[in-house]
């Protein structure tokens, strides 16, 4: 009894120690569109850990955070520096996840157009943990299986890294996740980088709650009509019509502009309809 005391007390120290020095670098490989399975994206995402839970997102955003953070001056106004959309692009991942270990809560922030949502989960995974072993990036890994929102994982995951964590929403095995891959092999995250750790600033204080079926009416409705915020927009400040020019030079009209961007942003959700939750 004495010697299981010990082990969990030292288990404890460790995590505590291990949470609060490190963060986990991870690369992404998904098929974004069911219809195309060979096209492949990747995306270099993070997790990191403080003493209360973990936070994971695109390294992109943070790259992109940081240069338009630095292209302000103290008192939020732009300087002459630009920030070019081609440098520091979007990323291919844009939501942020946080895993609050108090309150056991997965926090989901998403954006849908210029609105942001949070959605609270309570997420228990019912993992199967198995006999075999790897050893992956030079970790021994053992062999864990789950279901998830309709899909089938394989997890690697280590007890040399005593942090019950992992990517996207995944976590609660005796040890970090190193790699997890679904069934069919179209959604695959792998350790790749291990640091000390960085303090991360997100302003998260906009995200307003809802359920998971009010965020699904709001991406439907966005797809259906993504120009209704700007016709609202420009109702409330009287704006009857204008010209839009890209910069590449091409001008459009009013009417022909939002034929365009509707088309686009109609066939980026069709591209990208392969999403790792099915339902």
């Amino acid at each position: 009894m004495l010697r299981k005391t010990l082990f969990i007390v030292t288990f404890l120290i460790s995590l505590f120690g291990f949470s609060q020095k490190y963060s986990f670098t991870y690369v992404y490989t998904f098929k974004p569109d069911s219809l195309n399975l060979d096209k492949t994206e990747t995306e270099l995402m993070g997790l990191f850990i403080d003493k209360n839970g973990s936070t994971y997102f695109s390294l992109t955003k943070v790259k992109r955070d940081s240069a338009i953070a630095q292209s302000r001056n103290s008192d939020g106004i732009s300087s002459n520096m630009p920030v070019s959309l081609n440098t520091f692009p979007q990323g291919k991942v844009r939501g942020i996840i946080r895993k609050d270990w108090r309150s056991n809560e997965v926090i989901s922030y998403l954006s849908v157009n210029a609105d942001r949502f949070k959605i609270i989960q309570h997420l228990t995974f019912n993992w199967q943990i198995g006999t075999e072993t790897a050893v992956i990036q030079g970790k021994k890994c053992q062999l864990a299986t789950v279901e998830y929102k309709g899909r089938k994982y394989n997890v690697w995951f280590t007890n040399e890294i005593p942090i019950s964590d992992g990517p996207y929403k995944f976590g609660g095995l005796p040890g970090l996740i190193v790699k997890i891959e679904d069934t069919k092999k179209q959604h695959i995250w792998e350790l790749k980088g291990i640091e000390k750790f960085r303090n991360i600033k997100l302003n998260l204080s906009a995200y307003i709650p809802v359920t998971e079926s009010q965020y699904k009416k709001a991406v439907e409705d966005y797809i259906r009509d993504p120009m209704s915020r700007m016709r609202e927009l420009k109702r409330t400040y009287g704006v009857i019509s204008l010209t839009s020019t890209l910069p590449d030079g091409t001008s459009y009209s009013d009417a022909e502009y939002e034929k365009m961007r509707t088309k686009k942003i109609q066939e980026s959700f069709k591209e990208n309809n392969n999403s790792i939750e099915l339902y």
